[in-house]
């Protein structure tokens, strides 16, 4: 579970990911449900509510341990956009380095639709 992972990271650089999470899932409509929150899985009661209401056969998940970008919503997995959800688990090595040069990448188009500061969403609005 979301709860388990966030308390109990077995492979990554830190056993407890408490930089928020989010549940991203696929209904009846034509772009997928998102929840996110800053705060960690283990204390969000309402992700124990909606887990308890949400019925689908695919849906994605994600515990955030921060990298270096801010806490916040607009930087917890998955990002969506249209249609289409995802998550990262990682980091672009370097990262600040390259940023600059990634960021002139993105179409204008979807440049505007850039909410947050990781280079997991960089990464989303790339592909």
């Amino acid at each position: 579970s979301l709860i388990e992972q966030s308390r109990r990271a077995h492979e990554a650089k830190t056993g407890v990911n408490a930089d928020g999470f989010g549940v991203g899932w696929y209904g009846e409509r034509a772009v997928p449900g998102v929840f996110r929150d800053i705060m960690p899985a283990w204390s969000d009661e309402n992700l124990r509510a909606l887990a308890h209401q949400v019925r689908t056969r695919l849906f994605l998940a994600h515990v955030r341990a921060s990298t270096g970008s801010p806490t916040s919503r607009v930087n917890c997995h998955p990002f969506s956009g249209g249609r289409w959800l995802f998550v990262h688990n990682g980091q672009i090595g370097d990262f600040a380095r390259v940023r600059r040069r990634l960021e002139a990448l993105v179409p204008d188009e979807l440049y505007a639709e850039r909410q947050g500061a990781t280079d997991s969403e960089l990464v989303f609005l790339l592909m």
